[in-house]
């Protein structure tokens, strides 16, 4: 009994001299880190077997109370910009504390400085043909004159969401209407898993309009048993086609079949490009010309316009398209509208994006000008022609 009375008195005495020398300290995080979120708390205490409790503390709230090592768990601070205080208390076997305390900072900020990607979907042909191997360091975009640096970089497919827009007045009656349908079943059918479309058929009036899908037989059924009806008001449906692209992202288009001829619209063409240029779709114009008939500004007069004003307005459409990034495929039969469709599909499929930081964003609202080159001789650059920097 003697001895063990002696050994006891020994490891007593240990104990205390341990407690005595007891350490503790916080590991993770450190006094001079910025925390948000999740973080990670890592206590240290020496020596382990004279403990036997180490509490943790996060801003004034019980978080963990550890019986063994290792001492670690994972804490939420959330994403508030502010002070935080880790306390760890270790409690000894018999009763003694050491406490510890990191605070870390609040992350100092002299200048918030919004910036905003700008994507630009270019497309690069040569000779009639498109080209498609060109790496990031082959392309030079200016924004307003000053070279940028190029921070993303694509190429090759990327899901779309595109409008099919088609005149179905009475102009279009009969095959004209039954070949445009074909060929936006052929833009339809050429969908990939990700791409989305809507089909919104137009003449005086609203004629049918579906929601954007991905289902391709919906969509092909929205393009069946149409009748041609009433006059065209392209500006006014070519408005609410880019209204409806506004609350998707990603690449938007609008494929516009038409002759053109704006007879109906209340809306000015010259509105459109400003509500064209601020949700950046490509704009691409399906033009089916009547044989003999040269592409060239039309001479007629409507219900609001004399000829210099639907003069006009057909230059203020070409204006849109143009400057979306998009073109105006002229198609002299009835047998081109399925390859024009499929042909504007496939040179979505062919583009470049690339994505910058303006330089020297103003947010002031003003249209700023861009311009992308390649460096390679004999190509053509197309991309859309600004934004507005808000």
């Amino acid at each position: 009994m003697k001895s063990l009375s002696v050994i006891l008195s020994v490891v007593m005495a240990a104990l205390a001299s341990q407690a005595a020398g007891l350490e503790l300290w916080i590991e993770r995080p450190r006094p001079f880190e910025f925390v948000f979120g999740e973080v990670e708390v890592v206590i240290r205490a020496a020596p382990a077997e004279a403990i036997a409790t180490v509490q943790l503390t996060v801003d004034g709230r019980q978080v963990a109370l550890f019986d063994r090592p290792p001492y670690r768990i994972v804490v939420d601070v959330g994403h508030e910009n502010e002070e935080h205080e880790f306390e760890a208390v270790a409690r000894t076997q018999s009763g003694e504390t050491r406490s510890a305390v990191v605070v870390t900072p609040v992350l100092q900020i002299d200048e918030v400085v919004d910036l905003r990607l700008q994507q630009l979907y270019v497309t690069v042909s040569a000779s009639g043909r498109r080209v498609l191997n060109l790496d990031q360091e082959d392309f030079r975009i200016l924004d307003e004159g000053k070279r940028q640096e190029i921070v993303t970089f694509e190429r090759g497919d990327i899901p779309l969401t595109a409008t099919l827009l088609l005149d179905c007045s009475l102009s279009m009656k009969g095959e004209r209407l039954a070949a445009a349908l074909e060929g936006a079943n052929e833009f339809v059918a050429g969908m990939r898993p990700l791409d989305q479309a809507m089909v919104l058929l137009f003449s005086d009036r609203l004629l049918r309009v579906t929601e954007f899908s991905e289902d391709r037989e919906v969509l092909s059924q929205a393009l069946t048993e149409v009748e041609a009806a009433g006059g065209t008001s392209i500006n006014d449906h070519l408005f609410l086609a880019l209204h409806r692209l506004e609350a998707v992202q990603g690449r938007r288009v609008v494929v516009l079949f038409s002759d053109g001829s704006d007879v109906h619209s209340v809306l000015p063409m010259e509105g459109v490009l400003q509500t064209a240029r601020r949700s950046q779709a490509l704009i691409y114009w399906i033009y089916l010309k009547e044989p003999g008939e040269e592409f060239e500004i039309p001479e007629y007069t409507s219900s609001w316009r004399n000829v210099q004003a639907n003069r006009q307005e057909f230059k203020d459409l070409r204006e849109t398209i143009q400057d979306s990034g998009g073109r105006i495929e002229v198609v002299d039969s009835l047998e081109g509208l399925e390859e024009a469709f499929a042909g504007i599909l496939s040179e979505l499929r062919e583009q470049y994006v690339l994505g910058y930081y303006p330089s020297e964003a103003r947010h002031d609202g003003q249209w700023r000008a861009v311009r992308v080159k390649a460096d390679r001789p004999g190509v053509d650059v197309r991309t859309r022609g600004g934004y507005f920097d808000y």
